[in-house]
């Protein structure tokens, strides 16, 4: 089996039967002005960084026998628009990473993704974007992402640096709606396109997955800066995709928001107190809007003999708020907690409440009946390499 290459006229092509065994860069047409790519039938594989730094190359046309592509295949070319065939069947990570130019992509929604770690082990696992295409505000997102089979949300994951979703009408369990991804009911908003800045959740929906906003992946185009929750919402549930959240100092899987003091509005009226606390964990660029939020609609309330603390209902303590939450970022700008009393009408510290403190000593008031996971922060100890809080308990 062999497969070759030939350059005429700005047009690579690439025939044969077998793998694409070398890149361009490793071959004769290193640095020439390649502006399109054919690959013939036959050809069953692309390699990694295949067409890398292919500074002009605008348009590529893949065969079906084509079932693998490389990692960094494309990386650093100008294409604008890309289409996957279903006989594709694995891409590797980072396939389009650096491609500016590009604005839509159609592909497989069930597709398998080559990741390659840092100690050089691969693996089909899916920690971050295809992309890279800068971060925060300066990040250019894809304009459109359609999926032409069922969803793998896992893969929507992968896609997230976009402005808008598009599900596969005969998907069985999605269906995309103002270019986001609900269930097919249109009852559960699951993934929202985190290259759009303003999301309105649509009227009908019940209940909203942690995971619709909050990726367990590593993206830097999060361009969010207001989102809306409509009046038939009653539920936030955790992410039906893998459970996992993207909040707190601990988690370590938050990146870069272009915006770091999103909007939230609350249309609803009754949000239980599990799913008020889910809200407030699960993004802390949010929480400066969602406080008052929750205080002008009833659903939460400043704690009378401490009014930092923010309480929900039957005693919850969710937070000690932060006296300015745009310093969450910057753990050198955390208050020390020294001898802080919780007041005895609190009943449960709720997780991470002194998330943004540092905590020397502090008191639990005799109310105090549950702690969950996650509540506080050891301050330093001087000059040792020790965190120690001091925790004293009114309560037997």
């Amino acid at each position: 089996d062999c497969v070759t290459m030939s350059l005429k006229k700005g047009v690579l092509t690439v025939k044969g039967k077998g793998e694409m065994k070398k890149s361009v860069s490793a071959t004769a047409y290193k640095g020439k002005n390649i502006k399109k790519v054919v690959i013939k039938e036959g050809v069953v594989s692309l390699p990694d960084n295949a067409f890398k730094d292919c500074k002009k190359l605008t348009s590529v046309k893949i065969s079906s026998t084509v079932k693998n592509i490389g990692v960094s295949a494309f990386e650093n070319t100008a294409i604008k628009n890309i289409t996957i065939l279903k006989t594709v069947k694995k891409l590797g990570d980072y396939i389009f990473s650096g491609c500016k130019n590009l604005e839509s992509v159609t592909m497989p929604g069930n597709i398998k993704v080559k990741e390659v770690w840092p100690y050089g082990v691969d693996a089909d696992y899916t920690p971050r974007s295809l992309f890279s295409r800068g971060v925060g505000a300066s990040a250019k997102p894809l304009k459109n992402v359609k999926f032409t089979t069922a969803l793998d949300l896992g893969v929507a994951n992968r896609m997230g640096d976009c402005e808008n979703f598009e599900v596969s009408k005969g998907d069985k369990n999605y269906k995309s709606v103002d270019g986001m991804i609900y269930t097919k009911d249109g009852k559960t908003l699951v993934r929202i396109p985190l290259g759009r800045k303003k999301v309105i959740i649509n009227d009908g929906c019940t209940t909203v997955s942690t995971g619709s906003y909050s990726y367990y992946v590593d993206i830097d185009c999060k361009q969010l800066s207001e989102i809306v929750f409509p009046k038939t919402v009653t539920k936030i549930t955790d992410d039906v995709y893998d459970g996992y959240y993207d909040y707190g100092y601990d988690s370590g899987h938050e990146h870069y928001y272009g915006c770091k003091d999103i909007k939230v509005s609350l249309n609803m009226d009754n949000l239980d107190r599990e799913s008020i606390h889910k809200l407030w964990l699960t993004n802390k660029y949010w929480r400066n809007s969602l406080k008052d939020e929750l205080l002008r609609k009833g659903l939460a309330k400043l704690n009378e003999e401490n009014e930092r603390m923010l309480m929900l209902d039957d005693g919850y303590l969710c937070a000690y708020l932060m006296k300015d939450i745009s310093k969450i970022d910057d753990r050198s700008a955390w208050e020390t907690i020294d001898g802080l009393v919780v007041p005895d009408n609190v009943k449960t510290i709720g997780t991470e409440a002194f998330t943004g403190f540092l905590v020397k000593s502090l008191t639990f008031g005799s109310g105090v009946k549950y702690v969950e996971e996650n509540v506080l922060l050891a301050a330093d100890v001087p000059n040792t390499y020790k965190n120690m809080a001091t925790i004293y308990v009114k309560n037997h």
